[in-house]
Order: C-alpha cells, then sequence, then structure tokens
C-alpha cells in the first residue's frame, strides 16, 4: 500500500509541475506593437508557438480570404500557431503581425492580423512549448500611447 500512495504522489506531482503561466506585456519598440514577457512575471519563457489577439468589447476584425470566421466571430484579431516541433523557431519579443517560424498548424483556424482600433481593450494570450501559456490585456489610446491592463 505505501507504494502505490508513493506512486500516486509522484504522479500527482510531475503531471501538476509541468503547467506555467506567465504574464505578456505590449511595448512600443520601433513604430511597431511587440508582446514581452513580464519581467515580474514568475517565469521567463524565451520561446512561443501560438498568438492570439482577441477584441474584448465587441469589436469585430474585416475577413479576409482565408480567415476562420469562427475566430473572427468572437473578435479575434490575430491568431497563429506552429507545431510543437517548431516551439523555439520564434523567440520573444514577439511583433504584432510578424509570420511566425514553422509549420502552421492550420486546422486550428489561421486568422490574419488585422488593423487594431484605438480605445479598444485587446487580450493577448501565448502558448510556449506545450504547458507554458502567457496572457495580458492592453488598450492603444487614441494618442497611440499603449497601456496594459492587470
Amino acid at each position: 500500500m505505501p507504494w502505490r500512495d508513493a506512486t500516486l504522489i509522484f504522479l500527482c506531482a510531475a503531471l501538476g509541475g509541468c503547467s506555467y503561466d506567465y504574464e505578456i506585456l505590449a511595448v512600443a519598440r520601433g513604430g511597431q506593437l511587440v508582446f514581452v514577457v513580464d519581467p515580474e512575471s514568475g517565469q521567463a519563457p524565451s520561446c512561443v508557438r501560438q498568438v492570439e489577439v482577441i477584441a474584448e468589447q465587441g469589436a469585430r476584425a474585416r475577413p479576409q480570404p482565408g480567415d476562420n470566421a469562427s475566430r473572427l466571430g468572437y473578435g479575434t484579431f490575430w491568431f497563429e500557431s506552429v507545431g510543437y516541433d517548431d516551439a523555439c523557431a520564434n523567440r520573444f519579443p514577439v511583433a504584432y503581425g510578424t509570420t511566425l517560424n514553422g509549420r502552421h498548424q492550420n486546422d486550428r483556424g489561421l486568422v490574419a492580423p488585422k488593423a487594431l482600433l484605438r480605445d479598444v481593450v485587446y487580450r493577448v494570450s501565448t502558448t510556449t512549448g506545450a504547458t507554458g501559456y502567457g496572457s495580458g490585456r492592453f488598450v492603444i489610446r487614441s494618442d497611440g500611447r499603449i497601456e496594459n491592463l492587470r
């Protein structure tokens, strides 16, 4: 019985210890909107294999050929994902709209980057490897200033 208990504790710790979260910030660099890992975040991933930017306030992007209609329907302004084998083909910082390197997972529904609107709150999420998840919220004010929201 002690062997079974020890095995169960080990498996729970191993499975639960793999996933992690980190915070994303939107910043302006060289005239571009760029996503970086918050230096105050508890994790410091360097790679990204998936990125999604969604408007929170009902704003919708205009569809382009090849865009996933379902994702556009709930406010996606950019979504791209590459395979696990290409997990470190893309490193932070990630510029908004830059095509990710690697084999794209088109079955997940690509949305080409759209022009972002002023005074709309956006949520950005990223995936690192299979179990790292980044998130952040930001707004581009009418004067062009980028504000990160907690």
